[in-house]
């Protein structure tokens, strides 16, 4: 059994790396050159957050340079958030120009929205994208959840799962992840496959597919025993 975490900013020593999961390890675009050198195994999203958007000409003409590196699998995180960071008169724009990225290079996108869903549709159905959306740490709830699923979007994630949204979700559209959480990425698997009533292994089947689908350059963790999860919860 594979485990991924498809979105994380916990950033592990080699030596103290868990070898049964791959991440997708978020940076900024000044910290990729750095970053690559320190973690040989896991692969990197990159991205400016729309919180730091504001004069952020100089990260985006960088990103654009190094955005091709094959280490680089997804462009983000990005997006749109309406209760922090500059106006949607700058947030979206630099959004937008992430998109055109993601779709030059044909590598899929690491969304961050926080109350902006009609934005984020309207842009998504302004640029027609070919590439993947994936909204990282989604928790909003099932009316937005029918609505996003219809126009296409994919869905990752973590610690703070809305449990009557997850069920709406296509098993096809869906990633796990830690982002900032303390929660191992394997208990974010647990709580999943709890609330889908799967069994955790046929769960993390289901999301091995996706990633070798949508992140197909990933490299594969060593195989994980689900047994394990079990013997460290008893002890």
């Amino acid at each position: 059994m594979e485990l991924y975490d498809v979105h994380t900013h916990q950033i592990f020593l080699e030596d103290n790396d868990d070898p049964y999961h791959s991440c997708i390890l978020d940076v900024y675009p000044l910290e990729f050159e750095v970053a690559k050198e320190a973690y040989d195994r896991h692969a990197f999203s990159c991205g400016i957050h729309p919180w730091y958007s504001e004069d952020s000409e100089n990260q985006m003409k960088y990103l654009s340079e190094i955005a091709s590196d094959s280490r680089i699998v997804a462009i983000g995180e990005t997006g749109i958030d309406k209760l922090r960071g500059p106006s949607f008169d700058i947030q979206i724009p630099v959004f937008r120009k992430h998109v055109e990225l993601s779709e030059k290079l044909r590598k899929p996108l690491i969304i961050h929205c926080v109350k902006a869903w009609d934005d984020l549709v309207r842009v998504r159905q302004e640029m027609n994208p070919a590439q993947p959306w994936i909204i990282h740490g989604y928790r909003s709830n099932p009316e937005n959840t029918k609505r996003l699923v219809r126009e296409g979007f994919m869905f990752s994630i973590g610690d703070k799962v809305n449990v009557d949204s997850l069920p709406l979700i296509p098993i096809d559209s869906l990633f796990c992840e830690t982002d900032e959480d303390e929660m191992d990425i394997r208990e974010v698997y647990l709580q999943a496959a709890q609330a889908l009533n799967m069994e955790y292994e046929d769960f993390a089947d289901k999301i091995a597919q996706n990633v070798h689908r949508v992140f197909p350059s990933l490299e594969p963790p060593k195989p994980f025993d689900p047994e394990e999860l079990e013997n460290e919860a008893e002890d």
